[in-house]
């Protein structure tokens, strides 16, 4: 019976050194996706909102989101957004994170932002999803939310 507990002792503490190093290895892997994530983010919101650079947004898509919208319908929402909008006053940051997780027996990175801005003719919040392929981040989603956007896209269809 001793030899029982001693064992299960001996299992208990080895567990647990390697859920500490888990966590561990999962803290610091988190932070520099955290922190390479919002880079990213921010240089892309800047360089596609900055001047409504339907290429810049094009180059940055992933495999995904160029099958869900052609370059051209890319193109129209920025223009749509650059006519509604004008030209970016001031960006205001990010906030979000990178998250890990595994599907189907394949680890998946992916990151999910809202970025603000102010511009000419008001502000938008812009819903950023990244996945990271092969060490590259790419955005899946770019949402553009904005009161001043969509006053002007009900205008027009009125």
């Amino acid at each position: 019976m001793r030899k029982f507990f001693y064992g299960l002792g001996v299992v208990t503490a080895v567990l647990i050194v390697a859920a500490g190093i888990g966590f561990y290895f999962l803290a610091s892997n988190g932070a520099a996706l955290d922190t390479a994530s919002k880079t990213y983010t921010e240089e892309s919101v800047v360089a596609i909102a900055g001047n409504w650079d339907a290429d810049q947004l094009w180059k940055r898509a992933s495999p995904r989101l160029r099958k869900a919208a052609t370059q051209q319908q890319i193109s129209d929402l920025l223009a749509a957004a650059k006519d509604a909008l004008g030209p970016m006053l001031e960006y205001r940051g990010s906030k979000g994170q990178a998250l890990m997780s595994v599907v189907n027996a394949h680890s998946v990175v992916s990151a999910q932002y809202v970025a603000s801005g102010s511009f000419q003719k008001g502000a938008a919040d812009f819903r950023i999803n990244l996945v990271k392929q092969n060490e590259t981040w790419m955005i899946e989603g770019f949402h553009i939310d904005s009161p001043a956007m969509m006053k002007r896209l009900v205008g027009v269809r009125s």
